[in-house]
Formats: C-alpha cells, structure tokens, sequence
C-alpha cells in the first residue's frame, strides 16, 4: 500500500467522545449520573451516504456524542442512527457535512484467512492521538461478545487493543475486516474483531429499515460424539448431528422442534457430532453461525431425526427468547412498586451490581436460574422482590430482599405485566406475595395502597412503577 494510501485510510478513522448517563438496577427509577469515555470509528460509505460505524458499547447509554477526526481539532456533534447491542455494533450521523470534506470512505473488505496480517487504528489509552498497531488472524470462530453475551462470528488477533480502540478498524491492506472490541484480559496478545459477516448484516438491517437482529433457534443443545449415545437414537456410524435437549417458548423452534430431536443439517448442510459446520474448505465453526447469518423473518429447513425417522421441518426465524434479559442498554429498569414492595425482572444487569465476580458474589438461587433455566409458558420472565423500602405498612418485613416471586393471592405469576394485573385487579383483603422459597409477605391490601404515594416521596420515587409499565392514572409521589 503506498504512503497516500495510507494516509486516506487514516484519515477516515476517528475520535468518539460519549457523555452516558448508566441506569442504576439497585434504585432502578435513578440513574448513576453523566460519564464520559472515549473510542474509536471508522468512516464508511452506505446506502443512506456517509456514516460512522462504530461498537455498540462505545455509545451506551449515550445523552451526547462527539466525534473528532485525525486530521483536526474541531469537534462534531453526531446522532446515533441505528444501534445492535446484540452485535455490539453502532451507526453514527454527522448532521454537519463540514465533518465528512475531503475524507474518502473505508471500503469494506473480506473475511481474512488464518496467518493473514492485519493492522488496528484506534485511540487507546495512553496518548491523544491516533495508534495503529499491527498482528495476524489467529482465529475465525464463533464466541461470545462480552457486551451482549450473543455468540456471533469474530476474528482472533494477536495485535494489540486496549481501551479506547473499541470500534476501531481493523484493515487487511487499505480495507475495512472487522471492528475491533474486545480483548482477553488473562493473556497477553489476544483481541476480538467483530467479523466482516456481521458487520454487513447489521447495515443491511439498517438499510431495509428493520432493527439490527439475529435470529437463535432457540434450544439447548447436547453433542453427540457418545457412539452409544448415537446408536440408542439410530444415527449411522457416519453420522453427525445434535440433540435438542429443551426448546424455549416463544423461540423461533418453539412448536416444531421437540426434545430429543436430533438436528441433522441446515439448509442440506451436515452438523457435526461437535456441532459444528464448515465456514470454508478447512475451517469449522458452531452451527448457530448459520442461522445467526440470517435474518429475522427468513424461514430456514432444517433435516432431523425423530424417534429414528428422518424428516424435514421449516423454522421461521425469531430473536432469542431469553428468560433472564442479557445486558440491556439505552432503556430504563422495568420495576413496579407496591405498598413498598418493590418489584423487578431479574437480568444480568442486576446481578452484575455484585462485582466484576457477581456469578459468585451474587444470590446462588438467582445466578443459577440465570445460567439454567429457560422461558416457558408457566414463567416468561423471573420476577424478584428485589427490596422492601420500609415503611409502617410493611413491618416485618424490612429485611427481605432478592426472593423470586411465584404468586400473588396465590394465583402463579408468569411475568412482570402479570404480577402488575394481579396486584391491580385483586380485591381480597389481604395482598398476599408467595416466594419461592414457601414464605409469604401479607400485606393489607386498602392500607398498602394507601401508603404507596407516601412511601414513594420518602424515597423520592417520582412513579410507582417504570415508564414501560405505565399507564393513565398510575399513582405518582406527592408534589
């Protein structure tokens, strides 16, 4: 590549500058207040003109964002115009075209191949100004984004990203590979693109108008590389496949697929007994790469065997279906509170307000539902009474906190809109709360109601319950 070359693809990569106001899942109707942080972009040429792409991670939560070229000093006020937490991925506006003079777009390139050189641009820590280090693909696999926790398609490299590189290029040449986001603290040289294929997936989504998705069948899996396991379910020799251990409802498998199916090929293309399928002549990945590929809405075949008889299905595909929500970002905390009884979904952002370790300083009963359990029709969300905020109206039961909700006045509870409708529409005298561990928190009903507007300006909650929950007449603090 010649030093002019080099100098316009330089020239396109570019400065974040976020000012984020995080939501705070332990007082979930509060946030933690403004921060900044800083990353890195890049600029590319799409369907809708000149865009900044960027990690999803690097405007989270964002109330204003800044972008500064290479080139000059001058800061320029951007809007985000399409974000997938999911993929980690974000577009980015630049309403004043003074931004984009002279600049000539990144061109998007190729998935590379393993031992291919490729260099990072960015802005990391440790300096103002533009870095660029260089390394070679290590690997091309399917793991999981530390930002969504969705297993998607990334690139290994052993260059190294450090803070403040997120949403940087990463280029083979003069082209664009991937976006550099995350790096592997334990070891020494190992960092994360996201791959070219999702890259593209995620604008393509934009370009039609849609939300960035990708689609999950939705089941927990087994392998069956047993040869004992493989004859009991009448596999040939030569076979390969996965067994479908559960199916979550409302997945895209939810109705078709069964336990103890097992998933031959996609699309006519054999799954390993690993569960694996081929990327390219050589190269392996999991099987969810070939459904994530595509898009929500498309409908893809699937070959199976069922109690030792081969047939075909047809699976239209859905967004994953998770009981316990994944890291969300640019939305507020559900919660709901009664007669200073607050209650929430569980999610991994409240577990997460244990630490950096929350899988083991946090609740056993609430980290194991998290890692094990999946959505059925009995319970669609797994709601906690998160705290009491005390009051006269709730004496005794002060001290109670993070239990998982299985009634109200003994009628199960299957969601959050579920415990709300039934704490609403119920008349007894009593407003009875079943845990899961058999206790029960007995309230009386007309006084719990009574002291909730006092009990919300005590603690200067402005609503009983959040923004998506709310309806007209909702009971608000007093003024």
């Amino acid at each position: 590549m010649t030093r002019s070359k080099a100098a316009k693809k330089l020239q396109s990569v570019v400065k974040v500058l976020t000012v984020s106001d995080a939501p705070d899942y332990e007082q979930p109707w509060q946030t933690h207040g403004p921060s900044n942080s800083t990353g890195s972009a890049a600029i590319i040429e799409t369907d809708r003109g000149l865009r900044v792409i960027t990690n999803g991670h690097v405007v989270q939560n964002q109330v204003f964002v800044e972008l500064r070229r290479v080139d000059a000093s001058r800061k320029f006020q951007a809007e985000v115009e399409g974000v997938s937490h999911e993929c980690d991925l974000a577009l980015l506006r630049v309403p004043n075209e003074e931004f984009f003079a002279g600049i000539t777009p990144i061109e998007l390139g190729e998935l590379p191949h393993l031992g291919d050189s490729v260099s990072v641009c960015g802005y990391p820590i440790g300096g103002d100004r533009l870095s660029l280090t260089q390394g070679v693909v290590s690997r091309i696999e399917v793991s999981a984004y530390a930002h969504s926790q969705r297993p998607l398609l990334s690139i290994q490299i052993d260059a190294a990203i450090n803070p403040g590189n997120s949403g940087g290029p990463v280029f083979q040449g003069d082209k664009l590979i991937g976006i550099a986001f995350q790096a592997l603290d334990e070891s020494q040289n190992i960092a994360y693109a996201i791959a070219l294929p999702i890259v593209e997936h995620f604008l393509r989504d934009l370009a039609l108008g849609k939300p960035a998705s990708f689609p999950s069948l939705g089941v927990v899996w087994q392998r069956l590389e047993s040869e004992a396991h493989r004859r009991s379910l009448g596999l040939e020799r030569t076979e390969g496949g996965i067994l479908v251990a559960r199916v979550a409802f409302e997945s895209s498998a939810w109705g078709i697929l069964q336990e103890g199916d097992v998933i031959l090929a996609v699309e006519g293309e054999p799954i390993g007994s690993d569960g694996t399928v081929q990327l390219r002549q050589g190269e392996l990945v999991d099987h969810s790469f070939r459904i994530a590929h595509r898009h929500v809405g498309d409908v893809v075949r699937l070959a199976i065997l069922r109690d030792k008889k081969r047939q075909e299905v047809t699976v239209p595909l859905r967004p994953p279906s998770l009981l316990v929500a994944e890291d969300r970002y640019d939305v507020r905390p559900t919660y709901f509170i009664f007669g200073g009884l607050l209650f929430a979904p569980l999610s991994r952002d409240y577990l997460k307000s244990w630490g950096q370790e929350w899988w083991k300083q946090g609740p056993n009963e609430l980290v194991t539902v998290y890692e094990t359990q999946i959505r059925t029709p009995e319970r669609q969300d797994v709601v906690i009474l998160q705290k009491v905020l005390a009051d006269k109206v709730n004496q005794g039961y002060h001290e109670y906190e993070n239990h998982i909700v299985t009634s109200i006045d003994g009628v199960p509870v299957r969601n959050m809109r579920d415990l709300v409708e039934l704490t609403e529409r119920g008349t007894s005298r009593f407003y009875t709360v079943g845990v899961s561990d058999g206790q029960r928190i007995v309230l009386e009903r007309a006084r719990a109601r009574q002291r909730t507007p006092a009990i919300l300006e005590r603690y200067n909650v402005r609503f009983d319950r959040s923004e998506d929950l709310r309806k007209k007449g909702s009971p608000r603090r007093k003024k």
